[in-house]
């Protein structure tokens, strides 16, 4: 058992990019897997909220949240941000938590997505297609207990399409459709299973999609994946550091119109 702290400064762990980049990436990367049960706080800065699920499926680690007297009487250690090499003669529990930036190279991008892809045993698969647009889908639930359901401040309780959805997608759908054929496929992610969520990534050599969450997902696309990314108006530069890293074919598009999009699908050769 191991009492966990996640030291970000912004965004909530229940929003699947934070989920993704903030917390599975760097406590997969510090061996949490060895652990039987994660404790964290109950509260929105660390809840984990309907993504404990997918949490506890891919570490194979029962998370459990505790209020504030709970978490801190619980006699259980809780180290964070240290070196590992400055506890080897300590007798005591750890995990080596870091923010998302600390533990961007390729490394430990490596050994995450090895662990990943191992869990769920992922390979090439060519029933699945080569071109994919993702959709954005109506609003899921984030958030299941209703105290912490009362903190949520009430910017954050929009879903993606309500902030930021490609234009005319339907029409985009139908040219993509045309172009690339059996080759395409258009999707909504919310509700899609984790395991296929990595399986189409993983085998698309062609994603097209609003910025979003679902760009978390570049974690397990292969090196030259191309990305077009509308930006909606905006950047989250994680994404770029994915993408530099893993040496992805990362695209922007700032012009969120019908006609510009078709333009840079033009382009595009799969």
């Amino acid at each position: 058992m191991i009492k966990v702290h996640n030291p970000r400064t912004d965004g909530y762990l229940f929003h699947y990019a934070h989920f993704i980049c903030d917390c599975l990436f760097p406590e997969i990367i510090c061996d949490i897997f060895n652990y039987d049960e994660v404790i964290r706080l109950k509260t929105i800065n660390q809840t984990l909220g309907n993504f404990n699920k997918i949490y506890e499926e891919v570490t194979r680690v029962k998370n459990r949240e505790l209020l504030r007297n709970e978490f801190d009487n619980l006699n259980v250690d809780m180290i964070h941000c240290k070196k590992r090499n400055e506890f080897d003669n300590l007798n005591v529990d750890m995990i080596h938590c870091k923010k998302r930036n600390d533990c961007a190279n390729i490394i430990n991008f490596n050994k995450f997505r090895n662990y990943i892809f191992e869990r769920y045993n992922i390979k090439y698969d060519n029933n699945y297609p080569e071109v994919i647009l993702i959709k954005r889908n109506d609003r899921t639930q984030l958030v299941n207990d209703a105290d912490l359901q009362t903190q949520i401040p009430s910017n954050i309780i929009k879903s993606g399409k309500e902030r930021r959805e490609i234009k005319d997608v339907t029409e985009i759908e139908s040219y993509l459709q045309d172009k690339f054929k059996d080759k395409f496929k258009g999707l909504y992610f919310e509700h899609l299973p984790f395991e296929e969520q990595i399986k189409y990534f993983n085998n698309a050599k062609f994603i097209i999609c609003a910025h979003g969450a679902v760009m978390s997902n570049m974690f397990f696309c292969k090196s030259g994946t191309t990305i077009l990314e509308v930006t909606c108006g905006t950047i989250w530069t994680f994404f770029d550091t994915i993408s530099r890293i893993l040496n992805l074919n990362h695209l922007k598009c700032h012009t969120n119109n019908k006609d510009t999009i078709i333009k840079w699908i033009d382009n595009i050769v799969v």
